[in-house]
This record gives C-alpha cells, structure tokens and sequence, in this order.
C-alpha cells in the first residue's frame, strides 16, 4: 500500500509528493493490465471446461 507522506505535503517537498502520485498511478496501471490478462484467461479456459456447444 502506497502511503502518502503528510509532512512532505506540509513541507511542500514537491519531489517527494510527485513521486508518491506516480507510484500510484503506476500502481493502478499495473492492476489494470493483471485484470484484463486474468480476464483473458478465464474467457479462454471456461469455454473449454463446460465443453462444446451443442446449439
């Protein structure tokens, strides 16, 4: 978990608060790229396991 540093913010050490902003940003980004690849996963492997439609 990505905790924001409040004495940066009242210290107004810009460096430090874009960094945190970043991390979490990125932090979103890669949660978002596992969800859709185990999305794509899942889609792939269940059709298989309920077998061929027979309609």
């Amino acid at each position: 978990m990505v905790s924001l540093n409040v004495s940066a913010l009242l210290a107004a050490d810009e460096d430090e608060l874009l960094n945190g902003i970043w991390i979490g940003l990125l932090s979103v980004e890669a949660l978002m790229v596992v969800g859709v690849a185990m999305r794509g996963l899942i889609g792939a492997i269940v059709p298989r396991l309920k077998g061929p439609s027979r309609g």
